[in-house]
């Protein structure tokens, strides 16, 4: 990197940061000014960062500058100098991010992928495809909150109140297993184990072993008492159940599963789709749901693009 590069400090700042290709820092960090930046920068980490005022000493720069400017003989300052207040300034902002950063424990998952988290408590979390957990460690065993966004199986143990927030409602607990959906604005709890308390705007239910409930937009659309086994069918046997949604819904559901890009010049919204299919073959799948409403279609396993056509005899 020349030492007159207008971009120094942009460049600076991704080579602290990790951004730089390979050739780059290996470029960088065999000149003679990553040498002396690193032996300034080991100075610096030796300093208390609290303790240092970023704000006097660019205060006391400035006005530096300034002097200089105004002499006989004109100096500029060297650029190393000039890279090493950008370190300083780059790693105290680091320092204050790391101090006030929201400390989350984040998991995700893709396309097709599925995890298991075992939060610190020891209760079981089973992350289903396409979604996100996470929670807070530092509060965790006071506070046992968790936000979702997608679906999960939870298996809680005993103690203070597990709650799981999304942002179509909440689930509250204190030893019980259950499964959580939410796509879109529909939030779907089904209860295997143990009682659970959903809320969200007007609604406040209690449910049981085999209760189910469906919120949509903020309303109770749907209860049920279902005959369950201890665990959900997706978990189990690999088997995706889908009850009254909108087709448009039971496709998402497919590019969920399997990680396939979706065209349609019909409209889906209309149509519902009860049924389950197999979370290990795609061309089953695509075929149950779009059989039940006699829509043709075109399937390119090596694109995994699904075209879908119309409906046959229209």
């Amino acid at each position: 990197m020349s030492s007159n590069s207008e971009n120094s400090e942009d460049f600076l700042a991704r080579w602290l940061s990790g951004e730089i290709s390979p050739e780059e820092k290996e470029a960088f960090e065999s000149s003679a000014e990553a040498r002396d930046l690193k032996e300034i920068l080991q100075s610096v980490d030796k300093v208390a960062m609290p303790a240092y005022d970023v704000e006097a000493e660019l205060t006391r720069l400035k006005a530096s500058i300034e002097q200089e400017k105004t002499a006989t003989k004109v100096r500029s300052i060297s650029p190393i100098w000039r890279m090493a207040v950008a370190a300083v300034l780059i790693i105290g902002v680091s320092f204050v991010y790391f101090l006030t950063r929201p400390n989350w424990e984040v998991y995700a998952t893709g396309f097709g992928e599925t995890q298991v988290i075992t939060l610190p408590d020891r209760s079981v979390v089973t992350l289903n495809v396409n979604s996100v957990l996470k929670y807070k460690p530092d509060s965790y065993a006071e506070n046992r909150e968790l936000a979702l966004t997608g679906e999960a199986f939870f298996e809680v143990t005993k103690g203070v109140n597990f709650q799981v927030n999304t942002d179509e409602g909440e689930v509250i607990v204190k030893g019980t297993s259950f499964n959580v959906r939410q796509r879109g604005e529909r939030l779907d709890v089904q209860v295997y184990t143990g009682v659970v308390n959903v809320i969200e705007n007007e609604v406040d239910k209690t449910l049981r072993k085999g209760d189910a409930i469906r919120i949509e937009k903020g309303r109770l659309v749907n209860e049920s008492v279902n005959d369950v086994g201890e665990k959900p069918l997706w978990l189990t046997d690999n088997i995706v159940e889908l009850e009254d949604v909108a087709l448009a819904d039971a496709l998402e559901s497919l590019r969920n599963s399997f990680g396939i890009s979706i065209e349609s010049d019909i409209s889906l919204t209309s149509e519902r789709f009860t049924g389950s299919y197999p979370g290990d073959n795609v061309e089953v799948a695509i075929q149950i749901v779009l059989s039940t409403h006699a829509i043709e279609y075109d399937y390119d396993s090596a694109s995994k693009k699904l075209v879908i056509k119309g409906v046959a005899g229209n």
